[in-house]
Formats: C-alpha cells, sequence, structure tokens
C-alpha cells in the first residue's frame, strides 16, 4: 500500500470517527433540546456523507449483487423478528406514531448509522489482512458508538446481555463490509434498521425473546454470508449438491451439535413445563436441609391432591417456594394447607389452598442445579440466568461460523 493511500485512508477513519464523536457527544450529553435535538445530528450527519461522497468518488455498483444476495441478507435480517411477532403480537412504534415523528426518526436514525457504517467500512479497508481479532474490535467499537452512554456505566445483566447480542449483528456487517461496496453495506444496513426499528408496526417482543431473536438472525446472516462466500457463483444444481457437512470444518460441526443439544434439551424442558404441567426447580435455600441441598434440582408434577408429609412447590408472592406439608385442615369449606422446611423449628406463617399449590415434588437430582446457583448470584434471577446460557451457546456458533468466514474473505 503506497504511503499517500496510507494516509488518506487514516485521514477518512479519523473524519468519520469524529463526526461519529460529535453526534454521540451532543446525543448524551443533553445540550439540544426540541427539534434541535433531531436537526443538528441530521444536517451533521448527512453533510459528513455527502463530503465523503466527493471526497471517495466510489463507482457505483449494482446494490443487489450476484444472485441477488443483498435481498437474501436483508430478509435473513427482517424475517425472524417479523415471524416472531405472529407470536407475541405487534404494537405501534412510539418513534413514529405522527408523520412529523416519522420523517424525523428515520433522518436522524439512518442518518447516524449510515455515518457508523461509513466507520465501517473504512477501518475495514484500511486492514489488509483481516481476521477474526479484527472482526470483534470492529464490530464492538460500532456497537460502544451506539449504545447510549448511559447504558454502558450500568452493570445490568439485561443490559450486559443486550450488548452482546448487538455485537453479533455488528459482527455480520463487519463481514459484510470486508466483501461488498459500500453502496452495498449501507442498503443492506439502513434497509435492516429500517424495517426492525423505524417501521410504524412492530413486533412487541419481551427484551429476553429480542435478545434470542438478534442472535439467531445473527447466526443466520453469517450462515448465508458463508456458503456466499464459500461458493461465490452458484447455479440450482450446484447449489442443491452442496453438502454443508463437508464445508463446515469439525470443530465447527462439533460446537454446532452441542449448541444444538443444548437448546434442544432446554426447548424439550419448557414444553413440558408447559403442556404437561412438570416443573424443573433449583433449590437455592437450605430451609429443607438435610433432605434438599442447595444445588438440588427436583421435579415437580401439577397435583391437587397433596397429602400431609409431601414436598410441595407453591407460590409466595413473586417467588417459589419448596417446603413440606406438616398440617391439613379440612374444618372449613375449603382445604388448608400448612409447611415448614424441615430445617426450621416452627410452621410457615402462612396458609396455602389447593390454588396455590404448583405441584408436588416427584424426583431429585443432588447438586445438578449447582452451575444455575452460581449464575442466578451473578445475574439475579432464573430468567435472565436461562438467556444468559442460551446467549452463551449461540455466541460460541457466532465466533465460529464467523472464524470460517475470515478465511474466505
Amino acid at each position: 500500500m503506497r504511503e499517500g493511500v496510507l494516509i488518506l485512508k487514516i485521514k477518512y477513519i479519523l473524519f468519520a470517527f469524529l463526526s461519529i464523536a460529535m453526534l454521540y457527544f451532543l446525543k448524551n450529553s443533553q445540550l439540544l433540546y426540541g427539534f434541535a435535538y433531531y436537526i443538528i445530528p441530521i444536517f451533521i450527519s448527512f453533510s459528513t456523507l455527502l463530503i465523503f461522497r466527493k471526497l471517495r468518488k466510489e463507482r457505483y455498483t449494482s446494490i443487489l449483487g450476484e444472485k441477488y444476495e443483498t435481498i437474501f441478507i436483508v430478509l435473513a435480517g427482517i424475517l425472524p423478528s417479523y415471524i416472531m411477532g405472529f407470536i407475541t403480537g405487534f404494537g405501534l412504534n412510539v418513534l413514529t406514531i405522527t408523520p412529523a415523528q416519522f420523517i424525523v426518526n428515520v433522518l436522524y436514525f439512518l442518518g447516524y448509522y449510515a455515518l457508523l457504517e461509513l466507520l465501517r467500512y473504512n477501518i475495514v479497508e484500511y486492514i489488509k489482512d483481516l481476521n477474526l481479532l479484527h472482526v470483534v474490535f470492529i464490530s464492538l467499537l460500532i456497537v460502544i458508538l451506539e449504545v447510549p452512554f448511559s447504558k454502558l456505566l450500568v452493570f445490568y445483566p439485561p443490559y450486559i446481555l443486550e450488548f452482546i447480542s448487538l455485537i453479533s449483528i455488528s459482527i455480520v456487517y463487519t463481514i459484510i463490509a470486508s466483501r461488498y461496496s459500500f453502496n452495498q453495506l449501507l442498503v443492506m444496513r439502513l434497509l435492516t434498521i429500517f424495517m426492525t426499528k423505524l417501521f410504524p408496526i412492530l413486533p412487541n417482543m419481551q427484551w429476553y425473546i429480542d435478545i434470542q431473536i438478534t442472535l439467531l438472525t445473527s447466526v443466520i446472516q453469517l450462515s448465508i454470508l458463508y456458503l456466499i462466500f464459500r461458493y461465490p457463483v452458484m447455479n440450482k444444481r450446484s447449489f442443491r449438491s452442496i453438502n454443508v457437512g463437508k464445508i463446515v470444518s469439525k470443530r465447527v460441526k462439533l460446537i454446532s451439535n452441542l449448541s444444538k443439544a443444548l437448546i434442544i434439551i432446554l426447548v424439550l424442558l419448557f414444553s413440558t413445563s408447559l403442556f404437561l404441567g412438570y416443573k424443573f426447580l433449583v433449590i437455592s435455600s437450605s430451609s429443607m436441609a438435610p433432605t434438599l441441598k442447595v444445588g438440588d434440582l427436583v421435579i415437580t408434577e401439577r397435583s391437587y391432591d397433596a397429602s400431609e408429609g409431601d414436598i410441595i412447590a407453591f407460590m409466595l408472592r413473586d417467588k417459589i417456594v419448596v417446603h413440606r406439608i406438616v398440617q391439613i385442615d379440612t374444618s372449613s369449606s375449603k382445604i388448608i394447607y400448612y409447611t415448614k422446611g424441615d430445617a426450621l423449628d416452627t410452621m410457615d406463617p402462612w396458609s396455602l389452598n389447593k390454588e396455590n399449590i404448583l405441584g408436588k415434588v416427584i424426583f431429585v437430582a443432588p447438586y445438578i442445579g449447582m452451575p444455575m446457583i452460581y449464575m442466578m448470584g451473578f445475574f439475579g434471577d432464573y430468567i435472565t440466568s436461562v438467556i444468559a446460557t442460551i446467549t452463551f451457546i449461540l455466541t460460541i456458533n457466532i465466533i465460529y461460523i464467523t472464524k470460517e468466514l475470515v478465511q474466505h474473505i
């Protein structure tokens, strides 16, 4: 690479970074109010893009690419969310309720994301031999500039998981930047942003579902990119003859199979709990020692015929308790149950009826739930711990697919 070209590329990177840094500061400093909060960043974004357009003088490239690759990649980035929307439901996008909000937010978000992709593209172009570490570093930098500063300062497990999911999507676009023109990268990114963040009607999902859909979307897009990179020109016959098992290395295949097995186990556990009435619970206190110890996994069966001496699981406000029935009062029209922990000296200060009972303990697996205890200690609750486990599994898949991809760039 000639020295003049090298200096020019460094200037491009610095110019793009300074423009984004200025926007990031304005967005997070609360110096701008009202329409100025949108108009000034929009002006800076599009002015920077126009300057770059004149400086770079990039030759026009078809935004569809060979074999309409762009369409496949964009659809893979959009469809998973909308398919999940048919299960979770759809809702109005608060960013686009009025026409004025719609126009301003579209210009604001698309301008800012266009600058992020400009920075990404220039950094990727500057690096001669892209490897896995480069891809992760570039993707991390883009996400840091994308996420609000307040979220970066707070140690909150859902924010950490969301941050990981955003890095996974960013990795996809870093790989795209290494192969496609800036025009194609921009179209793919902005179309996806528009359909997933700015469309007037969006899927209504809980945060933990949104994170998993984002990770799954990354896996699908990276898999499509791998096939495109591995087979740059394919007709229908050659596509059908692809043996994916031979394409992917043994290590990636092993990781993928282990991940699939873990996900299948989690799905089976969820389905068993939802449809058959069995619940899998981890003991997190010593109130039932020595019968049940911390870390034991218990299976409960839905039952409305509990007897004295049975160990039951029941809801107490917002948490599940596993204690033994020590007394049953049948003197009134409703049967009343009194419980006690085996390690406690007195009965529990509450009474239960049949509606409170979730199930009766039918099986105990000693210490199987200890990993979940450690995770709950770190993440704070059961749902976040499960989501963190699935996130870890999918992230490993993403890393290994990316490692295979960079070998074909």
